[in-house]
């Protein structure tokens, strides 16, 4: 089996324990959407930060993180990150995974390599001699959300302005699971989503695609943020998104309205996130089962194991991109398995992998041993297949 992706890929920058109610975070906060503010829990691009702070980037990371260097240099981006995952817990199991994706040619590059070297994960990854590769600073608040942490990003994209569609070989076709994760962050390769799709379809792929916060639409305040420069929701089987992803979206005020607008749009399946609180899942019957909109919950198993000990709670970088890796652990594991696929072992997945993230910094794990990451995910999926059908949700 083959799963094969491609999107966002870039070097995430941390700095834990700021306080949002910072004089400097107060100065940068949005005021306007798409102003070019930072926007909590949400995504801005550096040139346009810079306009709107009148600074510098040096000057805004210095004020934002009170002028100390980062905590931690890691491999961040929902397509890559989702990727290792999958090829760390499947690496048992003759399941090849590979990236495709774009890199300049500095010392950031050379760590992106470096560290999928250490992972069973395959790269083709197109290198930008003139522009720099991808990075975020990712400025995490762990006293938002009841405790839980929040983070706002800061995205420069580099390289990522020059790769599209028309650099995925055929052999990124040669898969039966295709990801496209978090291609907002890579322009011309969101625009041609609707393409990439269509050839993943009639080269009989199952498809999955991760959203990420959508700057470049959203500072141009449309109603709704487009997925490819033509629709691409009918070649999508599996959409995951976050909860303020599928407001942006479909243009709506609700949650249920945004289900109910994917719906219509031709999705054949959805996950909407919604960070501590309770997911809203729907499958069309193709794939997945058929699932009426339901509410599925995230893991009270790490919950409680982080209540007990707070020491394991580190930070929530890459919780949703590891939660997308979980979904395609999932599908690749029923594959042959059963027809149509089960909801509740894709949520149970996606939520344990999201969920563990919590408990170690960046959202890149780096095992010691092989199958190391897969001892700590079973019990965690164990007990969220066993609570939820003692709840009587399945």
């Amino acid at each position: 089996m083959r799963i094969h992706g491609s999107g966002c890929c870039l070097i995430d920058s941390i700095y834990r324990n700021c306080s949002y109610e910072s004089e400097a975070f107060c100065s940068l906060w949005s005021k306007e959407r798409g102003d070019g503010g930072l926007i909590e829990g949400g995504l801005v691009f550096t040139e346009d930060l810079e306009r709107f702070g009148g600074k510098s980037h040096k000057q805004i990371v210095d004020a934002l993180s009170g002028g100390r260097k980062a905590d931690g240099k890691n491999l961040g981006g929902p397509a890559v990150v989702a990727l290792v995952h999958a090829a760390q817990i499947l690496s048992e199991n003759g399941v090849e995974v590979g990236f495709y994706g774009v890199v300049g040619n500095d010392d950031n590059a050379a760590l992106v390599r470096s560290t999928i070297a250490k992972t069973p994960l395959n790269a083709v990854l197109k290198q930008v001699d003139e522009m720099s590769t991808p990075t975020t600073e990712v400025f995490d608040d762990p006293g938002k959300r009841d405790g839980k942490g929040e983070r706002s990003f800061m995205n420069t994209i580099g390289a990522a302005y020059a790769f599209s569609g028309t650099d995925l070989p055929p052999s990124f076709y040669d898969a039966d699971i295709i990801l496209l994760g978090g291609t907002a962050l890579v322009p011309s390769l969101h625009d041609d989503l609707h393409i990439v799709l269509e050839k993943a379809k009639k080269a009989g792929c199952i498809t999955v695609v991760g959203t990420v916060f959508d700057f470049r639409n959203e500072k141009r305040n449309i109603d709704c943020w487009p997925l490819g420069a033509q629709p691409a929701y009918q070649y999508i089987d599996v959409l995951v998104c976050d909860e303020t992803e599928a407001l942006r979206l479909c243009g709506t005020h609700s949650v249920e309205q945004a289900a109910c607008t994917l719906m219509d749009y031709g999705v054949g399946s959805f996950i909407i996130t919604r960070g501590a609180l309770p997911m809203l899942v729907w499958s069309s019957g193709g794939l997945i089962t058929y699932t009426e909109l339901t509410a599925m919950p995230v893991s009270a198993y790490l919950d409680n194991l982080m209540e007990q000990d707070p020491s394991l709670r580190k930070d929530t970088t890459g919780c949703g991109d590891n939660f997308l890796g979980g979904v395609l652990v999932s599908i690749a594991r029923q594959l042959g398995n059963t027809t149509p696929l089960s909801m509740l072992d894709i949520c149970a997945w996606g939520a344990a992998s999201g969920g563990f993230t919590c408990t170690y910094h960046g959202g890149t794990y780096l095992e010691t041993e092989t199958g190391e990451k897969l001892k700590h995910l079973l019990p965690i999926v164990g007990a969220y297949h066993a609570s939820v059908r003692m709840g009587g949700l399945v």
